[in-house]
């Protein structure tokens, strides 16, 4: 029995966020500068992490993108970023429908699932 609850929160923590923070009022939308706060947080490690060299020395704002040099959309680079809101949030983004290309998009996704915390 033991070791079945041990694999069972084992899993959980692979599944789970790392951290979390509960909103006094109970939700992301409620509290709109802490939840940029939190995406601008999250978005800029993640940055910093992928390349360096380009983000390190960048100040990360509510009017950050990530496009490339020609000013198309780096499609890696939102895979990325798509990946760490649904890890620091604990949301489902829909793959087809959104492509978070900007710290603007990241918060409208996060203020249209429920589910956020």
């Amino acid at each position: 029995m033991n070791k079945l609850v041990s694999t069972f929160a084992k899993t959980m923590q692979t599944y789970a966020p790392l951290y979390s923070y509960h909103f006094p009022n109970g939700s992301v939308y409620n509290n709109p500068a802490v939840t940029a706060k939190r995406i601008i947080k999250v978005v800029g490690e993640r940055l910093r992490k992928i390349d360096p060299e380009r983000w390190e020395s960048t100040p990360i704002t509510f009017n950050t993108n990530w496009n490339d040099a020609a000013g198309y959309v780096d499609v890696a680079t939102c895979i990325h970023i798509h990946d760490a809101l649904e890890k620091e949030f604990g949301i489902e983004i829909k793959d087809r429908a959104f492509l978070v290309s900007s710290i603007e998009t990241a918060f409208y996704i996060v203020n249209i699932h429920h589910d956020s915390h």
